[in-house]
């Protein structure tokens, strides 16, 4: 009997993204620019976040969104990742940190720009090594729930 199997989707969203942010931290995968400690995150937001570790965080949320849905520009990002402000008011996230953080993940072979798509062209998908990375972190996850 092989091994149990388990893709992103069939983890939680919050779990995967912490396990991943906790692979991506102790590998030393994403380089942290000395400017993360005084960007904020969002039009909408007045401060840095609180936490220290908030980009490997939202490094390995952008990598589960563009693998649960592919084709994944900036500005379609930036929409996602930002809030609303007191007045109803949708304010976009930061393009900056969202740019920085996909290029660090093309440097680690987990996403790559589409070139190919007619519509969306220089959106981002996940790589064959990027998509087998995330399945095995997402398994680790599930194996972990279970026990």
């Amino acid at each position: 009997m092989s091994a149990p199997f388990y893709t992103v989707k069939d983890v939680p969203a919050q779990d995967f993204i912490r396990a991943y942010a906790e692979y991506l931290k102790k590998n030393n995968k994403i380089k942290i620019p000395d400017w993360a400690s005084i960007v904020k995150t969002g039009l909408g937001k007045e401060i840095s976040p609180i936490d220290l570790d908030w980009m490997y965080v939202r490094a390995a949320a952008l990598a589960r969104k563009i693998y649960v849905r592919g084709h994944w520009g900036v500005g379609n990002l930036t929409h996602m990742f930002g809030s609303m402000n007191d007045n109803g008011k949708h304010e976009s996230g930061s393009g900056k940190v969202i740019r920085y953080l996909l290029q660090q993940l093309e440097s680690i072979k987990v996403l790559k720009k589409d070139n190919k798509s007619l519509l969306k062209k220089g959106s981002r998908i996940v790589t064959k090594e990027g998509q087998q990375d995330l399945n095995r972190i997402a398994t680790q996850v599930a194996l972990a729930a279970r026990k």
